[in-house]
């Protein structure tokens, strides 16, 4: 039997090789994303059908952008840098890494508290390499944890108690309990997914401490509880399903970011919707995205 896909609709006219990094800035009511390979920042304001497009020429690709005070700050292969998004010019902000090229930046997000946390991949894709970073107050850069292959999410509880992490290549999201200061403990594992599943790549946390995930090659995001029991699994009509957010006034809109089939081209990109940015209704409202003070 097909699965039920048809509350699903079409949100953007764009088809992303890799569609990622969704978010709604809660003050301008526009939603941002990303095309992994473009590299390229996409935004389309309330009620319009208009994607607005920002193509960074001095990157190969881009794995994630937060809102911030200043515009976007977006995490290119070799470093962070700010977007203006009124100019569009950037400037270089930060490279935690340090010049390390077995390393590329994937997903960041900004906690409850207003700190900035990175991760960043093995360019192999092999070798437990990553690193996930979080920005100290002072300015510092600090190892949150490390020993993966790629790093994904993250996402934060209501409180901000917890963070979620999708530990991709082993199929499970872990949680970390985390304090005041930002420091995380406790590392253990809160979902783990078959290899039918796909792998896990973007959260978001909802108003009542859901875990929404998005399985990359799976064709579905599922939703969480927090103690760690499946609530449920949308499907789409895209296999390559990549990261998710929560907008609209009432945050009550489940947006989703997809990818091409690795046998897309040009001439055949029209007849299917990998790449495509997807919307649905949920009854559960998401939280307002931090916007990261710089």
């Amino acid at each position: 039997m097909p699965l039920d896909t048809a509350d699903w609709t079409i949100c953007a006219s764009t088809r992303n090789r890799l569609g990622e990094s969704i978010l709604w800035h809660p003050l301008e009511q526009s939603l941002y994303w990303i095309d992994f390979y473009g590299p390229t920042v996409h935004r389309q304001r309330r009620g319009s059908g208009v994607v607005e497009t920002w193509k960074l020429d001095f990157a190969e690709t881009m794995g994630s952008l937060v809102l911030a005070d200043e515009g976007l700050l977006v995490a290119v292969d070799h470093g962070l840098h700010l977007l203006d998004t009124d100019t569009g010019k950037t400037r270089f902000f930060a490279d935690p890494k340090n010049g390390q090229t077995n390393l590329v930046y994937n997903d960041g997000k900004v906690d409850r508290a207003g700190r900035y946390w990175i991760g960043t991949y093995d360019v192999s894709e092999r070798d437990p390499n990553a690193v996930f970073f979080r920005k100290a107050p002072d300015g510092d850069w600090v190892v949150a944890d490390k020993g993966f292959v790629i790093c994904n999410g993250p996402a934060f509880s209501p409180d901000n108690r917890k963070l979620y992490f999708s530990d991709t290549v082993a199929h499970r999201i872990l949680s970390y309990d985390l304090d005041e200061q930002g420091s995380i403990s406790g590392r253990r594992v809160f979902f783990t997914f078959a290899n039918s599943d796909g792998m896990p790549d973007g959260l978001a946390v909802d108003s009542a401490g859901n875990v929404w995930c998005a399985l990359y090659g799976g064709s579905k995001v599922v939703c969480i509880e927090p103690k760690g029991t499946l609530r449920r699994s949308l499907y789409l009509p895209a296999n390559f399903v990549t990261s998710l957010c929560f907008a609209g006034p009432d945050l009550k809109t489940l947006c989703v970011t997809t990818g091409w089939e690795s046998s897309t081209t040009e001439a055949t990109k029209a007849q299917g919707v990998g790449g495509a940015v997807f919307r649905r209704s949920v009854e559960i409202a998401g939280l307002p995205e931090p916007i990261l003070a710089l």
